[in-house]
């Protein structure tokens, strides 16, 4: 059996998963059999097999392997992504946040001073923001990342942002966050994200400083002027530190 290499075995590559890919396309869909398979896809919202391939080998390779690849005249290279971490930098004994960092407990308005943030993505590129109350009024921060990074790290950009805002005083200090995923990776030991662990340590070092969940557009108002100033077209900084970026969250 020879060897098939270059473009004719790639294609007939791509020719078989899409036939396996179209059968499981028709028992999700329902459709009739004569539906061409890129309108399956379309109609799904899921990628072509043959695409997921290859998005799988870049992957691997920038990350895991570390090497420099090229696909459709985008270059990736693995200084530009952040390399996942695979051990503790903390005993678990030493990572007390826990009880910091909280998915139950309700949202009480209070004249004390509260912090709400949230990352959104827009024409501009992604932006973060965190919105400070106190005694009703209101004190806006947001900025903007550079386009190819994530609303996940946007979200923890904001979240660092607060943190050391709210590090300013001694107080007890509530930061409500709407996106729930972002709460539970920071309260993930294991996670392999230099950003979380970053305001991870940040949380250890000011116990004063509690992270809580907020049910998003409900009306809160201090949440829904975090989200406007995230999705505003102008934003009052820029964020100027330098981080790589996650290919995955």
């Amino acid at each position: 059996m020879g060897l098939c290499l270059g473009p004719l075995c790639f294609s007939q590559i791509g020719t078989k998963l899409a036939s396996i890919q179209r059968i499981l396309l028709f028992y999700i869909t329902g459709s009739h059999r004569t539906t061409p398979t890129e309108a399956l896809q379309t109609i799904t919202g899921i990628m072509p097999l043959h695409l997921k391939d290859q998005q799988e080998a870049i992957h691997i390779n920038v990350t895991c392997l570390r090497k420099e690849k090229e696909f459709e005249g985008i270059s990736y290279q693995s200084k530009d992504y952040e390399e996942k971490i695979k051990s503790l930098t903390s005993y678990p004994s030493l990572f007390n946040i826990i009880n910091q960092i909280s998915t139950t407990e309700p949202y009480k308005e209070v004249n004390s001073l509260m912090f709400f943030k949230d990352g959104s993505k827009t024409e501009m590129g992604i932006r973060y923001s965190y919105c400070a109350f106190e005694n009703g009024i209101s004190l806006g921060m947001e900025g903007k990342i550079k386009k190819l990074h994530t609303v996940f790290e946007a979200e923890l950009m904001g979240l660092k942002e607060a943190i050391i805002r709210a590090s300013e005083g001694n107080e007890i200090i509530k930061i409500w966050i709407h996106r729930l995923l972002s709460v539970m990776k920071v309260f993930d030991p294991h996670t392999p994200h230099q950003l979380v662990r970053n305001n991870q340590s940040l949380l250890t070092q000011h116990r004063n400083i509690l992270v809580r969940w907020i049910k998003s557009h409900v009306g809160y108002r201090g949440n829904e002027e975090a989200d406007t100033l995230a999705k505003k077209s102008h934003h009052r900084r820029h964020c100027s530190e330098s981080f790589k970026t996650s290919m995955r969250t």
